[in-house]
């Protein structure tokens, strides 16, 4: 099989969704290839993204010493990725809670027993998972100078800290010198996405592919690099090798327009 460049969706089931079907699909997905390439830019997006919200339902259960004022908050999110993030967060400690009842069956049943109980177990899904990132795969490659992989840290508050979760402000993207120098790809990544979409991503991504195309002598600022997002995996992608993700909707277009490929597990 070619070799599999995983994208964020995919490390995130395989590291926060213990003993889920989601977990077991991503594994059995990375064993069909040669060999597994994790970008940095997926961990970098993993530790912005999921992480940053398995951590907030972590830090609202510290807060509110609380799990009915914790589902209470994660109900007051807006539809969309942050509540539905935060809503896996919770599942993923549940899950893990019924399998290992026994390390805290001694915190009793009120309901700030059960806060503890799920934020000890989100505690160690956070502190596993980033122990873990970096061997889920055959190699981590395309490493990241702008970007300080810090690991989370909890205080004397039991609060976690994940700063920083953004390369540095001051500096370059450490992928633009690459990215200017192909301009076509660019113009074929800008293509491939409607110009009369309404989708948010959709128009940031185009707004960030027209900068890069028309002021190559401007600093390409970190803002814009994010706002890329699924267009890197597109464009960084080695030959003989495909974009794992769960996203087809958005890297299959992508991939294609470069003549590439995108699988899902």
């Amino acid at each position: 099989m070619p070799n599999a460049y995983v994208e964020t969706t995919i490390l995130t089931d395989l590291l926060l969704k213990p003993y889920s079907h989601k977990q077991e699909r991503a594994k059995a997905a990375l064993a069909r290839y040669d060999s597994t390439l994790l970008p940095v830019y997926s961990i970098k997006e993993w530790k912005a993204g999921p992480l940053y919200y398995f951590v907030y339902v972590h830090n609202k259960l510290v807060t509110t010493q609380s799990f009915a004022n914790t589902l209470q908050a994660i109900a007051a999110l807006p539809l969309g990725y942050r509540r539905s993030t935060a809503q896996e967060a919770l599942a993923a400690a549940g899950q893990q809670l019924r399998r290992q009842p026994q390390n805290f069956t001694v915190l009793g049943n009120t309901d700030k027993d059960h806060a503890d109980s799920y934020r000890l177990s989100l505690a160690s899904i956070i502190i596993r998972s980033w122990n873990k990132r970096r061997k889920v795969t055959t190699q981590v490659v395309q490493e990241l100078p702008c970007y300080l992989e810090a690991a989370p840290s909890i205080g004397t508050d039991r609060l976690f800290d994940l700063s920083p979760r953004h390369c540095q402000i001051d500096e370059e993207c450490s992928l633009a010198v690459k990215l200017k120098s192909n301009p076509e790809l660019l113009e074929a990544l800008r293509d491939a996405i409607p110009a009369n979409s309404t989708r948010r991503e959709d128009q940031k991504r185009r707004k960030a592919l027209k900068h890069l195309i028309k002021h190559p002598d401007w600093i390409f600022t970190r803002d814009l690099c994010r706002d890329l997002g699924d267009a890197i995996y597109a464009f960084f992608c080695p030959a003989g090798a495909v974009v794992l993700t769960t996203n087809l909707r958005d890297h299959e277009r992508l991939t294609k327009a470069l003549g590439k490929l995108a699988e899902k597990p």
